[in-house]
């Protein structure tokens, strides 16, 4: 497989709270968004996504990816949390979503609004669920997804790695083939360039780091209000 990745502070935010991880050799890729004051989303989604990624050196992680992922997490969600309760650091959280992608399948474990998506030449589909409000208000019924598309609540979260003792972690797998593709974002490239587009880019791009960048600078060019991270895997 083959993957090429970008993060970008954005046009408007000081500091990029974001982190990535991209492992083409061993199938691993990681993408964190996190929150917090000061520089304590940096650290939550730097540290959050160093543990993850250390997880998968000490194992095989397409023997039992989904365990070892959701292990992983739950570190993560302990340190930080701990973490949490020094000075300067209240609200300390991160999004998380991490993939590990063998020739047959990808495992993701993911918490917060961070996205993955598979994109084949007939569909792109959103594989995560949003951990946040107004998806949540959605998935009831109580606002319509027109509705949300402009909520003054949307990016509030409802789970995320650190901001409770305890957290509860989705867990997806899916079969994949040759001329599928991974995508991972956080939410600073989705709320500013559609699932079209990405389905577009990625398969009219004849160099996976051009569709990466085009992203990146759509995204930039149409506001930029967040930092902006994306990895993208060709199954090749």
């Amino acid at each position: 497989m083959k993957a090429e990745y970008l993060s970008h502070v954005g046009a408007v935010r000081a500091n990029n709270e974001d982190a990535i991880y991209c492992d083409s050799k061993n199938g691993v890729f990681i993408v964190a968004d996190g929150v917090g004051g000061k520089e304590a989303g940096e650290v939550a989604s730097a540290t959050a996504v160093r543990i993850v990624a250390e997880a998968t050196w000490a194992a095989h992680p397409e023997e039992d990816a989904a365990e070892i992922l959701r292990e992983a997490f739950y570190r993560a969600n302990d340190l930080l949390h701990r973490k949490g309760h020094e000075s300067g650091r209240d609200g300390m959280g991160t999004t998380l979503t991490a993939a590990v992608c063998s020739p047959e399948r990808v495992t993701i474990v993911h918490v917060g609004d961070s996205r993955a998506y598979l994109i084949r030449q007939e569909e792109i589909r959103q594989l995560t669920e949003d951990h946040t409000l107004v998806a949540h208000l959605v998935r009831e019924g109580k606002l319509t997804p027109e509705e949300a598309e402009n909520h003054p609540r949307k990016n509030i979260l409802i789970r995320a790695i650190g901001q409770e003792a305890l957290v509860e972690v989705n867990t997806v797998e899916i079969p994949w083939e040759k001329g599928d593709y991974l995508l991972l974002c956080s939410d600073g490239l989705y709320n500013l360039i559609s699932e079209q587009e990405m389905q577009d880019l990625t398969l009219r791009s004849t160099l996976l780091s051009t569709a990466v960048q085009y992203m990146a600078e759509t995204a930039y060019n149409r506001g930029g209000y967040d930092n902006i991270s994306v990895i993208l895997v060709a199954h090749d």
